[in-house]
């Protein structure tokens, strides 16, 4: 029997969709998120409702010279709102140690709101932590408006990272985000 004649839930576990593991999926997020796309349209198909929503995403950095560094091991949490995130005026025109003194303090009160504000009820939505590979995901998320936010003492190639990116999860949709140099919420500079 060919894969086109099959049923749509008999395509699924042709897919082996059904097997994989959250760890599994998070391997190589392109398939991932064409084999979860897959398996929505193929239980749409049969008539089966869909259980919820996923968002997935990755985190990383890109140097100077292009190489992409991704987040291996790294807690993300999925909040309610957003938190105040520290100004930072131009660093440029700083010495080298002035520069990061400052940028430490702006991580260290990012980290302190984010952990008054992780204690409140209804703030945190939900936590995970990210791959070997920099990947991460939610499942199963009611659809809203949420903040994807990464604090101290998180670190990629030895660069302290913190991002505070809004998301919006609707019905019956994967959702992926990419968090990277381009949407910090805190500058960053080596350790």
């Amino acid at each position: 029997m060919l894969r086109s004649e099959l049923d749509p839930i008999d395509r699924i576990s042709s897919l082996n969709i059904l097997n994989l593991t959250p760890a599994d999926m998070l391997l190589n997020r392109h398939t991932t998120i064409t084999m979860a796309a897959t398996c929505v349209l193929l239980l749409v198909a049969a008539g089966v409702t869909y259980a919820g929503e996923w968002l997935l995403g990755d985190l990383s950095l890109t140097d100077d010279a292009g190489k992409r560094t991704y987040g291996q091991y790294i807690s993300v949490f999925l909040t309610s709102r957003a938190i105040p995130a520290p100004r930072h005026e131009s660093l440029k025109p700083l010495e080298q140690h002035q520069r990061l003194q400052r940028i430490n303090r702006m991580h260290m009160k990012f980290f302190k709101t984010f952990s008054r504000h992780r204690a409140r009820p209804g703030y945190l939505i939900a936590h995970t932590e990210s791959s070997d590979t920099g990947n991460f995901a939610f499942f199963n998320i009611p659809p809203g408006d949420y903040f994807i936010v990464v604090t101290f003492p998180a670190a990629i190639d030895g660069y302290k990272v913190a991002w505070q990116q809004p998301v919006t999860v609707r019905p019956g949709r994967v959702r992926y985000i990419s968090l990277n140099h381009e949407n910090l919420a805190v500058p960053t500079d080596r350790r």
